[in-house]
């Protein structure tokens, strides 16, 4: 199906939702790939992995037609972040089964994340979450999975790899709700970057982004 959701959270910033119900053939139809994608497509043999790859595909393809954003699909620098070809838009892409994100943000780097709230972030949560926040941050799934994409969103505006979940990336406390702000922090060296940002609750998911 076609995104399920796009939001303008201000003049700068969108982002768009697809809920992936459609085979690999049909999602492949509706994203277009360019020739760095059409390689790191060809590695992929899991089919659910496909599905979910080809959807934030369709949706950045998507997303961008509605905003008449030029988009001949994407390449990704040395550390692994992706852009768009030929168009200064900043984005971000996430997925988790049967769901895919997307944001453009027109001015500065970006970051979206999806994750599903499941019992099985207890076993890991010591490796992402410091000794500070795992007092700080409620055991359950949902505080969680929150902390997780809120990590995952400051490592994408970063872009440049080479940090500790637990030393560099950090987040002051807060309580989960249907939707919400988490307030996460940036630490390299001696320097600290603040960052504002928003999520919300999908059905068993949590989507976080900054703004």
């Amino acid at each position: 199906m076609p995104l399920i959701r796009i939001e303008h959270i201000n003049d700068n910033v969108s982002y768009g939702l697809w809920k992936i119900e459609e085979n690999a053939d049909s999602l492949l139809k509706n994203a277009l790939l360019s020739k760095y994608e059409t390689i790191e497509f060809k590695k992929i043999q899991h089919v659910k992995r496909q599905k979910e790859w080809l959807g934030a595909r369709a949706a950045l393809l998507a997303l961008c037609t509605a905003m008449n954003i030029k988009c001949e699909g994407t390449f990704k620098d040395e550390n692994g972040k992706p852009h768009l070809i030929g168009v200064p838009w900043h984005i971000s892409i996430a997925h988790s089964f049967p769901y895919a994100v997307v944001l453009l943000n027109s001015q500065e780097p970006c970051g979206i994340d999806i994750e599903k709230a499941k019992p099985a972030l207890f076993d890991v949560s010591y490796r992402f979450l410091n000794e500070k926040e795992l007092k700080q941050i409620p055991r359950d799934p949902q505080h969680l999975c929150a902390a997780w994409t809120a990590k995952e969103v400051l490592f994408k505006l970063h872009g440049r790899g080479k940090l500790s979940f637990k030393d560099n990336l950090l987040l002051s406390p807060y309580k989960i709700k249907d939707k919400g702000q988490i307030e996460g922090h940036i630490k390299l060296d001696k320097e600290i970057g603040d960052y504002f940002l928003q999520y919300f609750q999908l059905d068993d998911f949590i989507i976080c982004h900054s703004t």
